[in-house]
């Protein structure tokens, strides 16, 4: 009898759950772990996106603001303060040189001749007036910041105005003025006027000077740690949440072999571009800023303090002329004045510097001149080369050394204004621009995990 051999018998392979409600509760028990995590994942990935936007907004928010109040407010009451303290020490200047007024002394040799007009005091009269435009626009910017310190320059500013208004009224009513020799009237009143400015409007406008140089390095340090700070912390939350997106992406081809995940490839992309660009963004504000302080508005301040006291030294000379005695004071004044600068203009290292500093040796060279010539009994000789417009000539070695230095004065206010707004720029539109890029990662990160959250559900 032949056996028949017969194929074992093969079990048939165990149907596949439905994948809705109705599969087995074994098998939605088995879901559960990895529904969790990814949702655990998603979540810890949006809570981080929702940080890094938050800290952006209120980064930049507050850079800008900082900003803004460096370069708007404080910025500008500081130079309005110094273009007071400018236009009050020309103003003494103008009134100094109204003493000069008059005609020369009459020639021996010929005494028929007419008497030459040394200086009719127009110019310095017109130039009075412009400083009293220049100081009253200047306190009108000051007033809003500091009103009851401006109402206090103004009362002492009116008290100034009474003595030297009188001053001239002396200098206008003389007949037959002889230069050199104006009335004791107009000679005690401007020195009345000019110890008042010196001893209490100066100092008045210097402490306003000071408080507004000492916000304007507040606010530059302001600005420096509060973008620097803000950049550590979006570097700090940038790379936490480029390190979970990738671990995210990692621990998604190890679990269910999927090669990539492109959404969030695409959201770890916008994490790493939010991140380079606004931390360079803040830290680009933080520069700029500091090299608008730095580079524009201290030299600025410097040379501001040395053209008011470049004015007082014009101011004591034109005295000493005709205040004969009081020239030992009024000339060590003067070199007290010109020592200080000297002082400001050697601190600074710009190419321009030189050549003020050149065009101020050659004003102290026709001060010499002029003392000299003075100091020989020659009063009119004095007085020509006091307002002479030739090369030798006080008058003009003093403006041709103003020009210069307020050229110089112009470039670093220029360079503060440029800088200004280059850290401006730098901040400006971040805060739409992060919230765009943002939004973009979170639907990104949605996008990424719901394919995977299908396959569970």
């Amino acid at each position: 009898m032949t056996a028949t051999l017969s194929a074992p018998s093969v079990a048939p392979a165990a149907p596949i759950p439905p994948a809705g409600p109705g599969r087995p509760a074994a098998a939605r028990r088995r879901a559960v772990g990895p529904v969790l995590r990814l949702r655990a994942q998603a979540g810890a990935a949006l809570l981080l996106l929702a940080a890094l936007l938050v800290t952006a907004l209120a980064g930049f928010a507050d850079t800008v603001a900082r900003v803004h109040q460096l370069t708007a407010v404080s910025e500008p009451r500081a130079v309005a303060a110094g273009r007071l303290y400018q236009a009050l020490a020309d103003l003494d200047a103008q009134r100094a040189k109204s003493l000069v007024v008059g005609y020369a002394a009459p020639d021996p040799a010929n005494p028929t001749a007419t008497p030459a007009l040394v200086d009719d005091g127009v110019l310095a009269g017109l130039t009075a007036q412009a400083d009293q435009r220049d100081a009253a626009a200047a306190l009108a910017q000051l007033a809003s910041a500091a009103p009851q310190q401006v109402q206090s320059l103004l009362n002492t500013l009116n008290l100034y105005d009474a003595w030297t208004g009188t001053e001239e009224y002396f200098v206008g009513t003389q007949a037959d003025p002889v230069v050199g020799h104006p009335p004791a009237g107009a000679v005690d009143n401007y020195a009345q006027a000019d110890a008042l400015l010196q001893s209490q409007l100066l100092p008045a406008v210097s402490a306003v000077l000071g408080d507004a140089d000492r916000q304007v390095a507040s606010d530059r340090a302001s600005v420096h740690d509060a973008a620097t700070t803000y950049a550590v912390l979006l570097g700090t939350l940038g790379v936490a949440t480029l390190l979970v997106l990738l671990w995210w992406q990692r621990d998604l081809t190890a679990r269910y072999h999927r090669v990539l995940n492109g959404p969030l490839l695409a959201a770890a992309a916008c994490v790493a571009a939010l991140l380079v660009g606004s931390t360079s963004a803040l830290l680009g504000a933080a520069s700029e800023a500091d090299t608008a302080v730095s580079a524009g508005y201290t030299p600025y301040a410097r040379l501001s303090q040395a053209s008011v006291a470049a004015v007082d030294a014009e101011a004591r000379e034109s005295r000493w002329v005709v205040d004969i005695d009081y020239r030992s004071a009024l000339a060590t004044a003067f070199q007290s004045d010109a020592t200080q600068v000297k002082h400001l203009l050697a601190a600074d290292d710009a190419p321009a510097a030189a050549v003020v500093r050149q065009r101020f040796d050659a004003y102290l060279a026709s001060d010499t001149g002029l003392r000299q010539v003075a100091d020989s009994g020659d009063i009119n000789g004095a007085a020509l080369r006091l307002t002479g417009v030739g090369r030798q000539d006080a008058a003009f070695s003093y403006y041709d050394f103003a020009v210069h230095l307020d050229a110089l004065a112009a470039d670093d206010a220029a360079a503060f204004a440029t800088h200004g707004s280059a850290a401006a720029g730098d901040v400006s539109g971040w805060a739409a621009v992060s919230a765009a890029v943002m939004a973009v990662a979170m639907l990104l990160v949605l996008a990424g995990v719901r394919p995977r959250l299908r396959e569970y559900a």
